[in-house]
């Protein structure tokens, strides 16, 4: 590989990536956001790129992660045959390409203790936890709060409760199951546009609305903490008892 930069990884880096990459498992899959390059590792000693943007930033990530993994120890293995994806030019186009990107890799994750697919859980039966609230600090030197939330996915192969970081959850289940929330005996379930224009065009919403099957979402639900990807959502409530009966 031609390089065509002096760039070389601090002893930090070094030292995080020895820590990271010697704990990934064989036959996982690095993605590292927004680089637009993805690294499986075949052995304990080397790694392969399996897909790379044709885009002159992701080449140099590519530069930067390989001097970085040799820095480690690792030989890193570019394949001839290596299909180069061209991204669109529109951002929002881009931005979706990349999501999907993430969700296919996100497929392949497994459970640490068993190896069973993720993916092949039920994830009606995972659990949204509030972890804590941190100050964050804001571009202008302040500091605002931030709730941080997990999600815990029990593996129905060994039984181990996975943490899930709720990102990495999404791509995992998708919307519609990301977008809803049990809590109690009810069933919180965003409602696209599209769904509530059906719902005020039905009349549901005329004279006063009293049945309050939809809602939007605030903060907090009574004494309990909302996860904050549903804040200002409308979605409809469902009766979780009445359905099990």
């Amino acid at each position: 590989m031609v390089r065509s930069m002096d760039w070389q990884p601090s002893e930090e880096l070094i030292a995080w990536g020895n820590e990271h990459f010697g704990g990934m498992p064989v036959d996982s899959t690095w993605a590292p956001d927004d680089s637009g390059v993805q690294y499986r590792k075949m052995s304990e000693t080397s790694y392969a790129l399996i897909f790379m943007l044709n885009h002159p930033l992701a080449q140099e990530h590519h530069e930067k992660f390989t001097l970085l993994m040799e820095a480690c120890g690792y030989t890193v293995e570019k394949p001839d045959g290596l299909e180069m994806v061209t991204p669109p030019i529109d951002p929002a186009a881009q931005a979706q390409m990349n999501f999907h990107a993430k969700q296919e890799l996100a497929q392949s994750w497994t459970c640490p203790e068993c190896g069973f697919p993720l993916a092949n859980n039920d994830f009606s039966k995972s659990v949204y936890e509030f972890v804590e609230t941190i100050d964050a600090e804001t571009s202008n030197g302040g500091t605002t709060p931030i709730d941080l939330w997990r999600v815990i996915l029990s593996c129905e192969s060994c039984g181990k409760d996975n943490t899930i970081d709720p990102d990495d959850f999404h791509l995992l289940a998708g919307d519609e199951e990301f977008m809803r929330w049990r809590n109690g005996d009810k069933e919180y379930i965003a409602l696209t546009r599209e769904q509530l224009k059906d719902f005020a065009d039905s009349g549901m919403f005329d004279e006063g609305y009293s049945n309050r099957t939809v809602t939007v979402m605030g903060k907090m639900r009574g004494e309990d903490r909302v996860p904050p990807w549903l804040w200002g959502i409308s979605c409809l409530v469902k009766n979780t008892i009445d359905e099990e009966e």
